[in-house]
């Protein structure tokens, strides 16, 4: 019994041993100071204080201890957002620094004129302190202090920031900002780092920015182009906003266009990219508005100052996975890619390289979907070619093949002898539409007039070869208009030879019709199809349409043939794009 109790009580010392040794870190962590050593790079100054400054003009006189509170504890800042204050900190110096590492000063994003002070000495000036607007004269937007060995001797010294900020015109305040210590060889490093990323992003976007354009407009203003060149032209400009203040010597209140900038960018983007994604994967567009409304409603009401960058990022990440997975549940083209570009995306969102990540890795991935697509519609086009280039050899051999040829030759005798005024006129009107033929057989669209011209030419052919009166009707049709060579002969001819066995009158009607989403032609017959002959849906002539039309509006048309009250229709239907 005396040994185990023995080794209970030694048991409840080296727990409460081991709790001393794990809560003296905790002890040194927060110990009211900053600690600076040999091997410090940069350290973000903390353990501030805070008074008011009553005589700003005047020789700076510390107040007491009792003047000053604590600054990062209170509910309320809002009693901080202009006039005169004395902000105080602690550097402890723990051994000799190396003499070789030159240190610096670096205030971030402080939007104020300010002194500094050094153990009481005044040892810089960024601008010039004011009791009000006229008279404060805002400091450098990149400003640091050289921090000589002189000051950085070991103990601890007082750092004074003496502001005067009497231009509150943002959301944004100087307490957002921050004080660095840091080598200077870190912070160039960091600079020349945000610096180069934002570069390459330029460089990165600014080709397909002018390629998507380019698109634009070549490609009868598809939106789906429009939008990702302006998500480009975003990024550029949110990526080339951060380096201004690099190359001119800009104002620290030039954080305030900055501020307004980066929120409008952000959430612009937010609507621009699932916008983007409707368009490209045909969902109803009724859904922009309600992308719109949502995405301003979250930045107006749930984001902060210093949160509306992440959650609008997790907004429009949340939204364009919705999207794509819609997509890929459909199996919409080039959805994968997407799909593969969002999970990435996230990736980026979850280190917190939010906005440059995400906007970065979807334009990469929407220009690779964009690549594939032109190639893909480039061998579809090619296809196409060949597939019209044989049918058109096909249709040529059709069109002056022996059978026709003797028939209306044959023809010609009999009105030679019948009425040579009539042979006459067959023979014009066969080299009228073998004329055309070899003109326009090898051309991908000839205006319409011409289409019409020829189907004219066959119908006079054809009647006189039957000594039968056949004739062609339009309505509503644009004289401006091109089409396919030869898809309403190929039509016009059929019907002939389906419809007309027993009747010597016929009458073709092609009607045009137009809304905001296609364009469509009736040809329509009053032929015979009573019988269970009807025009090939199947065969040569149909091929032959459908070729043509699949080269002239790739994935945009449909046809339809099928009896009609009267006699038979067919419905030619192009999409707009």
């Amino acid at each position: 019994m005396i040994m185990k109790t023995d080794g209970s009580y030694a048991f409840i010392r080296f727990v409460i041993l081991l709790i001393v040794l794990i809560s003296l870190p905790s002890a040194a962590a927060g110990q009211q100071d900053n600690y600076i050593t040999h091997s410090t790079t940069s350290i973000s100054l903390r353990y501030w204080q805070i008074s008011k400054d009553y005589s700003p003009q005047q020789y700076l006189q510390c107040p007491p201890d009792s003047s000053w509170e604590t600054f990062g504890h209170a509910k309320d800042y809002s009693k901080y957002d202009s006039g005169n204050w004395l902000l105080r900190t602690t550097i402890r110096i723990g051994d000799s620094l190396n003499r070789q590492s030159v240190l610096g000063l670096f205030p971030k994003y402080i939007v104020t004129a300010y002194d500094i002070y050094w153990d009481g000495r005044k040892i810089a000036q960024n601008g010039v302190i004011g009791i009000n607007s006229t008279d404060e004269q805002s400091g450098l937007y990149n400003y640091h202090l050289l921090l000589t060995h002189e000051l950085l001797t070991p103990g601890t010294h007082t750092i004074i920031f003496r502001i005067s900020n009497h231009q509150s015109i943002s959301i944004w305040k100087w307490y957002y900002g921050d004080f660095l210590v840091g080598t200077y060889d870190a912070q160039l490093k960091g600079t020349f780092m945000d610096s180069y990323k934002a570069f390459i992003i330029i460089g990165l976007l600014f080709v397909p920015f002018l390629f998507n354009l380019f698109l634009y407009f070549a490609r009868k203003r598809k939106t789906e182009h429009l939008l990702f060149s302006l998500i480009c032209l975003l990024v550029i400009a949110d990526s080339a906003l951060s380096q201004i203040p690099l190359f001119m010597d800009a104002p620290t209140t030039f954080i305030y266009l900055q501020y307004y900038l980066y929120h409008f960018f952000t959430v612009l983007f937010s609507i621009l990219l699932p916008a983007f994604f409707v368009y490209t994967f045909s969902i109803p567009k009724k859904s922009i508005g309600l992308i719109i409304g949502i995405n301003l409603i979250i930045a107006a009401f749930f984001t902060g100052e210093l949160s509306i960058f992440r959650t609008m990022s997790f907004v429009v990440l949340a939204e364009s996975s919705l999207i794509t997975g819609w997509a890929l549940y459909g199996r919409r083209a080039e959805s994968v890619v997407i799909a593969i570009g969002l999970f990435i995306a996230w990736i980026a969102y979850f280190f917190n390289f939010a906005f440059d990540g995400i906007s970065t890795t979807m334009v990469i991935c929407v220009s690779f979907s964009i690549a594939r697509q032109f190639a893909k519609k480039e061998k579809n086009e090619r296809e196409a070619q060949l597939r019209s280039a044989h049918l058109e050899n096909e249709l040529l051999k059709k069109n002056i093949s022996p059978h026709f040829l003797l028939n209306s030759l044959t023809s010609i005798i009999v009105w030679l002898r019948k009425d040579a005024n009539s042979a006459i006129k067959l023979i014009q009107a066969l080299a009228e539409e073998f004329r055309m033929i070899s003109q326009i057989s090898a051309l991908k669209q000839i205006p319409i007039v011409q289409e019409i011209d020829l189907c004219k030419s066959h119908l006079a052919i054809m009647g006189y070869r039957k000594g039968a009166n056949y004739s062609l009707a339009v309505s509503r049709i644009d004289e401006r208009e091109s089409v396919p060579p030869m898809i309403f002969h190929t039509l016009v001819e059929n019907g002939l030879t389906h419809g007309y066995e027993t009747k010597n009158t016929g009458t073709f009607t092609l009607h045009r019709q137009e809304n905001a989403n296609h364009i469509q032609f009736t040809l329509s017959n009053d032929g015979d199809f009573s019988k269970d002959e009807s025009p090939d849906t199947s065969g040569f002539g149909m091929r032959y349409i459908k070729g043509r039309l699949e080269e002239s509006y790739p994935g945009r048309w449909d046809v339809l043939s099928q009896k009609s009250p009267s006699g038979w229709e067919t419905i030619i239907t192009i999409r707009n794009e």
